[in-house]
């Protein structure tokens, strides 16, 4: 008996012309909305200032109470100095905090180009100039008792975020130790800086 074999033979491969091409409309476009995601650290920054400035309006609002707004006044000067830390990183320029206890002030300031505070800087929410007052309107009855950056009233922060006390005699020097001391009635806060790292706590 003899057996038939019928060989398997591989079909040509359809050949693609050498002209072909996807036209530009079928070709998948990305949109410019897709392109950008996520946000630039300006606008993060914005995002803290503005947190700190609800806490410290908001919160007062809900209760009277002298630790509530105590604890709003720490927090606004927390978010203001991150913010001053964050710039100086991202626009790689000291930026300084400035207080004044006897007016219960304190404002941002740029590098003037000498290694001193130059001009304030522009809030970015309210896009006035940069100072924040307490001891009136929803943060009444608050008041700076104490400012001590090495025995010094203005803090800096280099390029790489680190703190530094500022004196017009001395200039900058790394810091030591820091911290400012808000009261309202018998409640105090406290808003430290840590030398070196520059962590900001409160407490």
């Amino acid at each position: 008996m003899q057996n038939d074999f019928f060989p398997f033979s591989a079909s040509p491969r359809p050949r693609v012309p050498a002209s072909f091409s996807l036209s530009a409309s079928a070709r998948p476009r990305v949109s410019a909305s897709s392109r950008r995601s996520g946000f630039t650290l300006i606008e993060i920054l914005a995002v803290v200032v503005i947190l700190g400035i609800a806490s410290a309006v908001i919160l007062p609002e809900m209760s009277s109470r002298n630790d509530q707004r105590v604890a709003s006044a720490a927090r606004t000067l927390m978010a203001d100095l991150l913010y001053a830390q964050s710039r100086s990183i991202a626009y790689q320029t000291r930026h300084y905090v400035q207080f004044n206890a006897a007016t219960n002030s304190w404002q941002v300031m740029v590098d003037s180009g000498s290694g001193s505070p130059g001009s304030v800087i522009t809030h970015p929410v309210n896009g006035t100039s940069y100072v924040e007052t307490v001891g009136t309107g929803a943060l009444t009855n608050v008041a700076i008792t104490s400012v001590s950056f090495d025995g010094n009233t203005t803090i800096s922060f280099d390029q790489m975020g680190v703190p530094y006390s500022w004196s017009a005699a001395g200039g900058n020097v790394a810091m030591l130790s820091g911290s400012v001391v808000f009261t309202a009635g018998t409640n105090k806060m406290t808003v430290s800086v840590s030398p070196y790292s520059g962590e900001i706590t409160t407490h």
